[in-house]
């Protein structure tokens, strides 16, 4: 599917980026692993029509794999899925609460993301979607939108993660690839991440996975 394709059937044809705000936020690309070998990767070697990122925060990632597609003559769209809303992290610490960045008691993250996706001149490959993550992937099967490539960096609980990969599953086609961030073989800050991952790509049977500075991948099974 083009980004037009994606526009009609997410956004009933109203572009979200169209008639931007003229007082942008200043730049600012905040994240963890945002460049990483295995999102470059996915981009040259699956030339992916459709990615789907959920978890998007202030956009770096996405951006990263939008700049990566201009590269390598990629005609993908990245599908950032988020709430901008924050996720119990940032609820339960003073110091990345902060980072939501609350306007009259109500989270203003996603004028950052917006901001940092026009500045970059990256709006032909990206399409936000603001949902959270089982209602986006809800919506995109009935709009019938399947993915190539998948970039999971949402929640980080066990019980967040294993809800995610159930949900995005049917989405993925048959061989593409899932890319699950905070994946740590020797336990590391998330645990339940790598513990849901595990979990899943046994009761899924799918290849791989291969890991690699704090992300894993695999493959869905034709």
């Amino acid at each position: 599917m083009t980004r037009q394709d994606l526009i009609a059937a997410l956004w009933h044809g109203r572009d979200p980026f169209a008639d931007p705000p003229t007082d942008l936020r200043a730049g600012d690309l905040q994240g963890w692993r945002s460049i990483h070998p295995y999102l470059e990767e996915a981009v040259i070697e699956f030339r992916p029509r459709v990615v789907v990122e959920i978890g998007t925060w202030k956009g770096a990632s996405a951006l990263f794999l939008a700049r990566s597609m201009a590269e390598h003559n990629v005609a993908g769209t990245v599908i950032a899925v988020d709430t901008w809303l924050g996720a119990v992290d940032h609820w339960a610490d003073e110091t990345l609460f902060a980072e939501l960045a609350t306007e009259h008691g109500y989270p203003s993250l996603y004028r950052t993301f917006l901001a940092n996706v026009l500045r970059e001149g990256m709006t032909d490959h990206i399409v936000p979607l603001p949902l959270d993550s089982v209602n986006a992937a809800e919506l995109l099967r009935l709009r019938g939108v399947t993915a190539d490539v998948i970039h999971l960096d949402a929640g980080h609980e066990e019980a967040s993660v294993a809800a995610d990969l159930r949900a995005w599953w049917p989405v993925l086609r048959p061989g593409g690839l899932l890319i699950a961030d905070d994946y740590d073989r020797l336990g590391g800050r998330f645990p339940g991440v790598t513990r849901a991952v595990d979990t899943f790509c046994a009761e899924a049977g799918a290849r791989g996975s291969w890991s690699l500075r704090g992300k894993c991948k695999f493959i869905k099974p034709d």
